[in-house]
């Protein structure tokens, strides 16, 4: 299953990966290589994630990855990653904003 990034994914994992360089540059691309190994994980386990409790709806999930939720829509044919948040941030109240 192919694993597609949305902008607003690859957007986050910049603002993310620029604040933890600005403690440690080598741990920030670290961050994101991992991020993006997790993501790739999912197109043989799309299911591995667990759905985003917030939504109730199956086919939003999350994988958590330290203290970030990397969040994703499966679909038919390919798995669509959404958005990071941080554990500490709250989420949308309807997935619709999440984009």
């Amino acid at each position: 299953m192919e694993v597609i990034f949305s902008d607003r994914f690859l957007d986050r994992i910049e603002e993310c990966t620029d604040y933890i360089a600005l403690d440690h540059v080598p741990t920030a691309l670290k961050w994101a290589r991992d991020v993006f190994e997790q993501c790739q994980k999912l197109s043989k386990q799309p299911e591995s994630g667990r759905m985003v409790p917030e939504f109730r709806r199956p086919e939003i999930r999350e994988i958590i990855h330290g203290n970030y939720r990397l969040v994703y829509e499966l679909k038919t044919n390919q798995i669509d990653m959404l958005t990071i948040w941080h554990t500490r941030q709250n989420s949308p109240d309807d997935p619709q904003k999440i984009g």
